[in-house]
């Protein structure tokens, strides 16, 4: 990668940058709604005629996991593994948990004898989508897994595509089942999003789907809103890095290798202040690097689509560009990194200092790694228990505190000619 100074990058570039792999999906999006129409009209066909052209019938015999298939899983995991989940669920279960609304919202009383408050309830049903394909992510079973499970959804079902060999990879199964997961389905992509939304003869149609995908998950969870609900646009990874010369040239290329490898529409950026010499010393590390990674391949795609090395006059020039990127992961690794994140008011998850890695805010921290991408970090938080939930309102009048109101419901309702409304109030007094 080069290095660009911030202010020198071009209208054009500036734009695509902004974008990432968000500026992809209208370019899909009718090839993405071709599918979900597909899934509405012949559901579990459409998956069994995909998959088993693909992987065999004799290795994809259905669409939901069985129990053999669990169990084949935990034959093919080692303890190292299992300890390493229970690590990783109990950190997440401590931060999820302490996440978790009151169950009964402060009463307001706006007048004598009127009662206002919400109370919350968890979504009944709901849907995870664990990604695959290039990787395999068991963390993603556990950090949208965990919080429903807090909140107390009722029916949780899981969906993940399937590898080579026709089945969800061990880890994943072995995570789901852990965690209580029943009802565990081999489908991936659109086809997953379309028959979570709207219901197969063996996949139940839910309320609200979770978790992150590539661009055509990203752009199939758009497509089927709002006839579900969505937690996020979470489309391919994202990471910036804001370093300062006390930074280590070294972990900063690491950290931007670790999100990188995800996929090659990962979007990837450094920006350095007040130091031309540790952006250059950026690049030599990267070319270090990453000839050791079997996944180089895809970090290259990564950083000639998304990547940048971009150097800053001011640390008000990078975080003014920070705050307009909105990026998944801001890495601070700056002298003073507390001070930096007072001025940060958009990013999906922030990492502070230089012993606070991407990989565990990914892992182990117990905070959650499904975020906002492609600027939504503008409006969106992190995945949490709350999101798990809905608030319910609820009010009570006594006949006084009717009366206080009365005339100002009179008024308004002949104001907006609704009689009714004016008549279900005045009635109450005759």
């Amino acid at each position: 990668m080069k290095v660009i100074k911030l202010k020198n990058l071009s209208r054009k570039d500036y734009q695509r940058i902004m974008q990432r792999s968000f500026g992809t999906n209208e370019e899909i999006i009718p090839q993405v709604k071709k599918i979900i129409e597909n899934v509405k009209r012949d559901g579990d066909q459409i998956m069994l005629k995909k998959y088993q052209a693909r992987f065999g019938k004799e290795n994809y015999r259905s669409v939901q996991v069985t129990e053999e298939e669990i169990a084949k899983a935990y034959k093919e995991v080692d303890q190292e593994f299992i300890t390493a989940l229970k690590q990783m669920i109990k950190n997440i279960s401590a931060v999820q948990k302490a996440q978790l609304p009151k169950k009964v919202d402060t009463v307001v009383k706006p007048e004598k004898g009127i009662s206002v408050w919400r109370v919350w309830r968890p979504i009944e049903k709901i849907g995870l989508y664990v990604p695959g394909g290039k990787a395999v992510y068991p963390s993603s079973v556990l950090m949208t897994a965990i919080p429903a499970k807090i909140a107390g959804c009722r029916e949780i079902i899981l969906c993940s595509p399937p590898k080579a060999d026709g089945q969800i990879p061990a880890p994943t199964l072995v995570a789901a089942d852990m965690l209580g997961l029943k009802k565990i389905f081999k489908v991936g992509g659109v086809e997953a999003i379309a028959a979570m939304a709207y219901g197969t003869e063996s996949i139940p149609k839910i309320y609200k789907i979770f978790g992150a995908g590539n661009s055509f998950v990203t752009a199939a969870k758009i497509s089927v809103f709002p006839k579900v609900a969505i937690d996020m646009p979470a489309g391919p990874s994202e990471v910036l890095i804001l370093a300062d010369e006390s930074a280590n040239p070294a972990w900063v290329v690491a950290d931007l290798l670790a999100d990188a490898e995800h996929g090659p529409d990962s979007a990837c950026i450094i920006v350095t202040v007040k130091t031309q010499n540790n952006a250059e010393n950026c690049v030599k590390e990267i070319e270090k690097q990453i000839n050791n990674l079997s996944t180089k391949d895809r970090i290259k795609e990564s950083f000639k689509k998304y990547g940048l090395i971009l150097t800053a006059d001011t640390f008000k020039e990078a975080i003014d560009f920070i705050n307009d990127y909105a990026p998944e992961h801001l890495e601070i690794m700056t002298g003073n990194p507390e001070k930096i994140v007072s001025q940060i008011q958009n990013a999906g998850s922030v990492f502070l200092g230089d012993w606070t890695t991407k990989s565990s805010g990914d892992y182990a921290t117990g905070a959650n790694h499904v975020l906002p991408t492609g600027g939504m970090a503008k409006m969106y938080p992190p995945l949490g228990v709350d999101a798990f939930g809905k608030w319910m309102q609820v009010q009570k009048c006594t006949r006084n505190g009717l009366s206080r109101i009365s005339e100002t419901i009179e008024i308004m309702a002949d104001i907006e000619q609704l009689p009714a409304h004016k008549n279900a109030t005045s009635i109450r007094f005759i």
